[in-house]
């Protein structure tokens, strides 16, 4: 940002960037009536929001761009991949009752829950925003939802003026509010009766500050430079194409007249046909002009963008594009933060399809189709506890990273190295052992100790890693999860 008494060399940003932005508090936007600049209205809300001009454009800009620049494509593609991919999202019940309802929810050929995915992931990556209206059964509790276009969102209000707690949306007229504004009411747990209830959804998940109401593109940031890759290619391309024509500087000793003479014999100064002869005498020299396209330098000023676009997203630029610039020990050591980033787009979207799914259960407990509570049995301790029907589901992705079990084999393997030695040195026993193998992996899967397997320091990693992996689908939670429980 330029300082305003002292200068500066390095500018972070114009008033017009911090306009566009809303990181100005409105202070930087001309008056609307006689144009002066650096106030603030009295009264006006005290928030950095991002205006809506801004909004729009950005939204318009990421999907013309996902559909038209193969790099926006790219990015969007691979986290949508990683994120509900490959096994897909499911969801996870521990009582069977609700399970029967979940199912009926995430099935029904109206929703389709596990088929649309990764659209609706797709769609809310470039959006910025998800808004469902939800429509449920009178007396039987079924939910079904429709989404709706968030550039038709009219108003947002909060309860007590609070950002955080979404009140209602406004939205224009339709065929069902005879004329006049259609109002969702944004779910919320009702305080009285614990259970969730509305009939609208509205999800913001990409916003740079708690105080913000509205959500941005995830590839908001990115999209400029999304613009400057495409544009530099482009230019290179048509340099490329101009060069391809050939050009011929032909010298001819004599005067005009002997030039003009050479010409019309000719018939003309046309390049020779492909795979002709130009005959000539030695007055008469040829020399080929050739263009410099700029490639290498076109090359690596990409290279430099490709950079600030992966850096925006969270992904490897090896995983975009050239992936013989790094080995695979590069490529490794870039795998966890990708992962970090990836995942937390992932955490964010299982979050809220749970909260979707555990709408349809409120539902169904209020039509009276389930109990308001459910018991539950902890696989590790085996102890019986009450829940809410609800808190009984939840919604699992495939792993970010498909090394976690291979990881946490190779826990198991280093621990009965170390087991394998105390009991060579006769430090331990035989079944004090056997005893800290079976407590390790008890604390380390969260699960019992599986019949008939036996762990030492000449085992199979991939044999281990495989009854880790079925362990844990055992146990309902990914092996990241399990893994920093030994932690």
């Amino acid at each position: 940002m330029r300082p305003l008494f002292a200068p500066r060399r390095v500018l972070e940003a114009t008033p017009q960037q911090v306009v566009l932005s809303g990181g100005g508090l409105g202070m930087y936007s001309p008056d609307p009536i006689d144009g002066d600049r650096g106030y603030r209205q009295s009264g006006g809300t005290f928030r950095r929001d991002v205006p809506p001009w801004t909004r729009e454009k950005a939204r318009d800009y990421a999907v013309t761009a996902y559909r038209m620049n193969p790099m926006c494509t790219a990015v969007v593609d691979t986290i949508v991949a990683f994120a509900v991919g490959d096994s897909g999202v499911s969801p996870m019940c521990t009582d069977p009752e609700v399970k029967a309802i979940v199912d009926e929810f995430w099935n029904d050929p109206k929703n389709r829950l596990g088929q649309i995915q990764e659209v609706s992931l797709r769609s809310q990556l470039l959006l910025g925003e998800k808004v469902y209206e939800l429509m449920v059964g009178e007396g039987s509790g079924v939910v079904r939802f429709c989404p709706i276009e968030p550039a038709a969102i009219k108003g947002l209000s909060h309860i007590s003026g609070n950002p955080l707690w979404p009140d209602k949306l406004l939205l224009p007229p339709n065929a069902k509010t005879d004329g006049e504004d259609e109002v969702l009411t944004i779910v919320r747990i009702d305080d009285e009766s614990g259970l969730r209830e509305g009939n609208g959804i509205f999800w913001a998940p990409w916003r740079a500050l708690d105080t913000d109401t509205r959500g941005l593109p995830f590839i908001h940031s990115i999209l400029d430079w999304l613009d400057n890759y495409d544009l530099v290619l482009s230019n290179l391309i048509d340099r490329t194409a101009l060069a391809r024509y050939a050009a011929f500087d032909v010298t001819l000793k004599g005067a005009s007249a002997d030039v003009d003479a050479y010409v019309r014999a000719r018939g003309g100064t046309h390049l020779p046909p492909s795979g002709s002869i130009e005959v000539h005498n030695e007055s008469v020299e040829w020399k080929p002009l050739s263009v410099v396209s700029g490639a290498q330098e076109d090359l690596s000023t990409n290279g430099a963008v490709l950079t600030q676009v992966a850096a925006g997203t969270g992904l490897s630029r090896v995983w975009l594009a050239d992936p013989e610039d790094a080995n695979r020990a590069t490529s490794q050591s870039m795998a966890e933060p990708t992962r970090r980033r990836v995942g937390a787009v992932q955490r964010v979207w299982l979050e809220q399809q749970t909260e979707l799914v555990r709408f349809a259960v409120d539902q169904a407990v209020k039509a009276k189709r389930l109990p308001a509570t459910v018991k539950v049995t902890d696989p590790k301790t085996s102890e019986e506890s009450e829940i809410p029907a609800s808190l009984a589901v939840t919604v699992r992705g495939p792993e970010i990273a498909a090394e976690d079990s291979q990881y946490a084999a190779q826990v198991m393997l280093n621990l009965a190295t170390g087991v394998e030695k105390f009991m060579q040195m006769e430090v331990l026993p035989k079944e004090a052992a056997e005893l800290m193998m079976r407590k390790a992996w008890e604390d380390f899967m969260g699960t019992s100790y599986p019949t008939g397997l036996k762990i030492t320091s000449q085992s199979n990693p991939d044999d281990v890693a495989t009854d880790i992996q079925a362990a844990v689908d055992q146990l309902g939670l990914p092996a990241a999860e399990s893994r920093l429980r030994l932690a």
